[in-house]
């Protein structure tokens, strides 16, 4: 049974009473405040206190059921952005604000602004920054904060509100700071697979690894000192003890996509879907496929900022064709790499003038359980609305049974080309593209709309 009382580390403390370096609250996401263009904000923050501040015994008003909805919430909006060991989230939630999103649950805190996920009422805001007429703290379970709240909301806008969005902005936030700090991860699979092994286990190399590493990052206390030691071993209590709490198969959503869809479609943030990158930066839509579609804006990089993945999971090699609804896309190379079989093909769509479902080909898959689609926004050409909609996924042959072709097809004509299409029709055969899977570098970018 949860506690009655949870560990939180900032808001209770008399803001006028301590050096502003000895603050828990360092945790903020600092390279989202207004100095974040200083180089400063790309280093760990090391004004870590030099003597262990005592801890608040804060009480939280969630029932059991509320922690197992709110716990709910976390890990299914890791998993659409491919974090499968949410708890890890969960600890820093706890870490931060007790597990508390909304003031109602934590009314020692301030009185953030309204939340949907707070019923309408008002969201947590931290209290270690000034009185709460400066409405100058951080806002939500992960306690982000560029300024006052206005601030916040401008950098982050109105989903920071959300438990899905808060949770989805620490998703982007720990990614981007791992790609910083620990060697071998240079992009966001990278990071994701990372996060995904380490193990809910006090002592194990990873796990200590990622506590010190949320206690440097997200918390700015890198001395090795023994608060900074308390603080990283806070992190990983607190994960461990939601993981035991909810039990290994509530937060266990790595085969949540287990299958082609029955339907035949996957929609943008089904269970075979995932979506990558900052979550500023999706756009989401009342039209396409299902009524529902997502778009950002193209970059000119060489390597995606955000991208989505379809993802194909048949239980048996079998040969399927696969379309695209490009509804209210405007990006005139959007790119479409399949991965199926050990090969790569891409298929180039213009959606200034495709319209409606277009046709990516014919194509093998082996099952392997590594197979998809994925589209990135690096068309070549920055600030064009790409869309992301559904995918249309129709077996050719019975699972199992083979093609005997042993290849993609993507022009659909036996031809096993690249192609390039404008319409909505079967694209037409060209030279054959063969790609190596781009090396997804985040970063931040200096302009974006």
């Amino acid at each position: 049974m949860a506690p009655s009382t949870l560990r939180a580390w900032f808001s209770v403390l008399p803001f006028a009473a301590l050096p502003f370096a000895a603050l828990p609250f360092a945790a903020l996401p600092f390279a989202a405040l207004p100095f974040a263009a200083l180089p400063f904000a790309a280093l760990p923050f090391a004004g870590c206190a030099t003597e262990e501040l005592p801890t608040a015994e804060v009480s939280q008003d969630l029932t059991a059921a509320q922690r197992m909805a709110r716990a709910a919430l976390i890990r299914d909006a890791a998993a659409e952005m491919g974090v499968h060991n949410a708890a890890l989230l969960g600890g820093i939630a706890i870490s931060e604000t007790g597990f508390a999103h909304c003031w109602s649950e934590a009314t020692w805190a301030c009185q953030g602004p309204a939340s949907t996920s707070c019923d309408g009422g008002p969201i947590i805001a931290g209290s270690a920054d000034g009185p709460c007429a400066d409405q100058q703290g951080g806002l939500g379970m992960f306690q982000f904060d560029a300024g006052t709240y206005a601030q916040t909301l401008s950098t982050y806008g109105p989903t920071i509100l959300t438990v899905e969005g808060n949770t989805a902005q620490a998703v982007e936030f720990v990614i981007e700071r791992m790609q910083q700090s620990i060697a071998g991860i240079d992009d966001w699979m990278g990071a994701t697979g990372w996060i995904n092994e380490v193990p809910m286990v006090a002592g194990d190399p990873l796990t200590e690894q990622w506590a010190d590493f949320l206690a440097c990052r997200y918390n700015g206390c890198c001395s090795g000192s023994s608060l900074c030691n308390a603080r990283a071993a806070g992190y990983r209590d607190n994960a461990i003890d939601i993981y035991n709490e909810m039990g290994p198969a509530f937060w266990a959503t790595a085969d949540r996509c287990a299958d082609l869809p029955a339907s035949g479609l996957i929609e943008q943030r089904d269970a075979c879907y995932l979506a990558a990158g900052d979550p500023r930066y999706w756009r989401r839509e009342t039209t396409g496929s299902g009524g529902t579609s997502e778009w950002t804006s193209s970059t000119a990089a060489a390597a995606p900022s955000n991208f989505a993945r379809w993802l194909l999971r048949p239980t048996a090699p079998v040969r399927v064709s696969l379309e695209v609804s490009v509804e209210g896309g405007a990006a005139t190379a959007a790119r479409y790499r399949v991965f199926h079989g050990g090969a790569t093909d891409t298929v180039t769509i213009d959606q200034t003038t495709a319209a409606g479902w277009v046709d990516l080909g014919a194509f093998d898959l082996d099952g392997s359980g590594d197979e998809y689609v994925e589209l990135g926004d690096d068309t070549g050409t920055a600030g064009q609305r790409i869309a992301f909609d559904a995918l249309r996924v129709t077996a050719l042959t019975e699972p199992g049974g083979g093609s005997g072709s042993g290849s993609g097809d993507p022009a659909g004509d036996g031809s096993d080309g690249g192609c390039q299409v404008g319409g909505g029709t079967a694209p037409g055969a060209s030279s054959l593209l063969g790609l190596a899977l781009l090396a997804i570098r985040r970063r931040r970018r200096a302009a974006r709309s």
